[in-house]
């Protein structure tokens, strides 16, 4: 019986992950105004989850759309200050846009976590070429 409960709480472990998978299955299809609708119907549930924040700004980077981008990986980064990934896309967008000083920013931050990030390397070369 032991056993059974345990299973039973594994059993919603993998549960809680399906909104993520889901999302992840509508972007690889490229399916991103049908990812965009679900991520917004779940975003309330998941109010300060760092990861559906990441994917909900991955959408509208895919989709061109700067501001929106920017604004999920800031609330990324308020939940998760040093989020690698979060930094990178900020960065990235940021560069888009030529601000150089908040490139460099998010750049020494991820500097800080990992002095050898290639990520970091390739938009600083990028940053030189504005």
């Amino acid at each position: 019986l032991e056993k059974f409960s345990q299973c039973k709480t594994l059993t919603g472990f993998f549960k809680k992950d399906r909104p993520r998978r889901k999302l992840r299955k509508l972007i690889k299809e490229k399916r991103l105004d049908e990812a965009l609708e679900f991520s917004h119907s779940i975003e309330k549930n998941y109010e300060n989850d760092p990861d559906i924040d990441f994917i909900i700004g991955t959408i509208y980077f895919l989709k061109g759309d700067s501001k929106k981008t920017l604004s999920y990986m800031d609330k990324v980064l308020d939940i998760a200050e040093y989020d690698i990934d979060a930094l990178a896309l900020k960065a990235t967008v940021l560069l888009h846009l030529k601000n150089k000083e908040e490139v460099m920013l998010c750049c020494d931050k991820i500097r800080t976590i990992d002095p050898k990030n290639q990520t970091v390397k390739e938009i600083l070369y990028k940053l030189k070429e504005i």
